[in-house]
């Protein structure tokens, strides 16, 4: 569990001096704290065990297959195309397994990085709130998602710019790794909605209405992905209903605290995702693929969050200064709570490296 202390409270101890350093800028320490993070969830994600993550051998199987196979006959299994052409290319290079599994991570975090470091304001907090979505523990499970879900990031990219060809090409490129990624889809028309408090009277039956009638929802949502993606099955109660609640609080927090007219145009969109992160977490009761169609968008709240309390109105002023410090050092101990007791975290804790027995 030592790796996961240094993954997190290094970057705490990086940020934390930057208030006594006058020579250093608070910003740049900020922005290094991330870094860390970055670098070394990393080399955590490249160098794990096979047995880390519920899915990780089956992709090292996957790799050895693939090595073996022409591009010819790659061209014509099963899984996505994208993922398929990835491990054939990949092996063109080294037939090893554990290649493949760090070449994998090193992208995913090359195209997540970016946007992170553009829109990071408090390196302590995101750092806490990305390690409590669940795409963190995926990083060390489902390679295929996680490249979908990164392959994402440059479709926001492209959304932000309002440069519709390349979004919709993106999207379609995501999808060549993760069938779910059609949930992309939906990034452009959310993220351009301009979505205020004056809308919340509005927002909130809507959402009321999604929740008291989530089931036969989502029986269509399941008839419609049977037809037109790889996925199959019904209605299987997880009794998922706590990251529900955490959604919830953090949009009300999202539309109570900030001056709506300090909000950039890009804090709007990304509290747009969250909403609609509330939404699709409606349907997860019902089955683990809803947290899975959302895991396109929480991996945004970390960075929403910072900028609504730095958005904060004077009437909330003191209320989100403390909720600051109150959110870092609870989802921090939360984390490590988790890592210890939850039995559902893809196998991820404790940690061990490829070369350990």
């Amino acid at each position: 569990m030592g790796v996961f202390f240094a993954l997190l409270f290094i970057p705490i101890i990086i940020q934390h001096t930057a208030i006594k350093n006058h020579y250093v800028s608070y910003e740049k320490k900020n922005r290094r704290a991330l870094a860390f993070f970055f670098l070394l969830l990393t080399v955590l994600v490249m160098f794990r065990h096979e047995t880390i993550g519920n899915d990780t051998s089956n992709y090292m199987s996957y790799y050895e297959i693939f090595s073996n196979l022409s591009w010819s006959e790659t061209g014509k299994v099963s899984m996505e195309r994208g993922f398929a052409y990835l491990n054939k290319f990949l092996s063109l290079f080294s037939k090893e397994p554990q290649f493949f599994i760090a070449a994998s991570a090193v992208t995913v975090s090359t195209m997540i990085y970016p946007t992170y470091k553009r829109l990071c304001l408090d390196s302590f907090l995101t750092i806490v709130l990305f390690c409590l979505m669940s795409t963190f523990v995926m990083m060390f499970s489902g390679v295929r998602q996680m490249l979908a879900v990164a392959i994402g990031f440059i479709a926001y990219e492209f959304t932000r710019n309002r440069k519709t060809i390349p979004f919709v090409l993106t999207v379609f490129l995501a999808m060549a790794f993760h069938s779910s990624a059609f949930m992309l889809f939906f990034m452009y028309p959310i993220y351009h909605a301009k979505i205020t408090k004056k809308w919340i009277f509005l927002v909130v039956p809507a959402i009321a209405t999604v929740f008291v009638f989530n089931e036969p929802i989502f029986t269509l949502l399941l008839f419609i992905m049977e037809r037109y993606t790889r996925f199959s099955g019904e209605i299987s109660p997880t009794g998922a209903y706590t990251m529900i609640i955490l959604f919830v609080v953090f949009a009300i927090f999202s539309f109570l605290i900030p001056d709506e007219s300090k909000l950039d145009k890009e804090t709007i969109g990304l509290r747009n995702f969250l909403l609609f992160s509330v939404i699709i977490q409606l349907f997860a009761p019902l089955h683990t693929i809803a947290m899975r169609m959302n895991y396109y968008y929480i991996i945004f709240i970390p960075l929403l969050i910072p900028k609504i309390i730095e958005a904060r109105s004077n009437r909330w002023n003191q209320v989100a200064k403390v909720a600051r410090h109150v959110m870092a050092v609870f989802f921090l101990v939360y984390f490590f709570y988790n890592a210890y007791t939850a039995e559902n975290n893809l196998n991820v804790f404790p940690y061990k490296f490829f070369w350990e027995t």
